[in-house]
């Protein structure tokens, strides 16, 4: 099975050389999530939610918004998939992006399903992909926070995502732990904070010791309030000492359509 697995990907490789990476991370990811085990995550059948962090390709913004859309419908249409959300970020740490930046966020029914709904839709994604760049692409799975929705995630008019990809350093494993929760209760107690929560890392483009966490706040202004509390914080240093980021991303809801 091992040995067959290696060569399928091998086979991808060669026959898709000439497309763009993020065509390829997909195609490979589709693969090891419908059939690999990953963790002891991919044991149960629970919601598993994709988040591609996109980065659009210059002058392709056209083209860009019209294979979204295009995709996106296909997309929902699949048995398993749910609650299709787009925000568009206007904040980044620690450096602001040069290009915009779309968040899509897609609920699936468990790990297989990603699997069968890759191969359905990969044609129309090859299209799509050439208009972007990923900045992150990971498959997750909720493990810490109040019920979360999708359909109900920063959808009020005004309120800001925050969506933190981050490497955890190496050895900083507890540390990090230790100083997340702390921090993660700190955030939890400013006005303005409408929820948080943790997902463990599943599948995706290049996971290794990757986390994810997410934040809801009322509006811009609070989000901004809090961002200057948080430099002064002893605290936060500590904890942003213990990772990498891969992407900091704060957004507002957008249509895919």
């Amino acid at each position: 099975m091992l040995l067959k697995f290696i060569l399928c990907i091998n086979y991808l490789v060669m026959i898709f050389k000439n497309y763009h990476s993020l065509l390829l991370t997909a195609i490979i990811a589709g693969i090891m999530l419908s059939g690999t085990p990953i963790s002891g995550f991919a044991q149960k059948a629970k919601p598993v939610y994709e988040i591609a962090v996109r980065m659009v390709k210059k002058g392709k913004k056209i083209d860009f918004v019209d294979q979204r859309s295009k995709f996106i419908k296909l997309l929902k249409k699949q048995e398993g998939v749910s609650n299709n959300r787009e925000f568009q970020s206007f904040y980044a740490l620690p450096q602001p992006d040069k290009r915009e930046v779309f968040i899509g966020l897609t609920r699936y029914n468990s790990l297989e399903t990603v699997g069968n709904v890759s191969r359905k839709v990969m044609p129309r994604f090859m299209q799509f992909a050439q208009t972007m760049d990923l900045k992150a692409y990971v498959f997750v799975m909720l493990i810490a926070g109040k019920k979360f929705k999708l359909n109900k995630l920063a959808a009020k008019k005004g309120q800001v995502l925050e969506v933190a990809i981050r490497r955890v350093k190496k050895g900083q494993n507890k540390a990090f732990q230790e100083t997340r929760k702390a921090f993660v209760n700190y955030l939890s107690k400013q006005k303005g904070v409408l929820g948080s929560w943790e997902f463990a890392v599943v599948g995706g483009k290049d996971r290794e010791r990757l986390t994810v966490g997410m934040s809801v706040y009322k509006n811009k202004e609070v989000f901004m309030k809090i961002v200057k509390q948080v430099q002064s914080n002893p605290l936060a240093g500590k904890y942003f000492s213990t990772f990498d980021p891969v992407a900091l991303q704060y957004a507002v809801s957008t249509t895919n359509d």
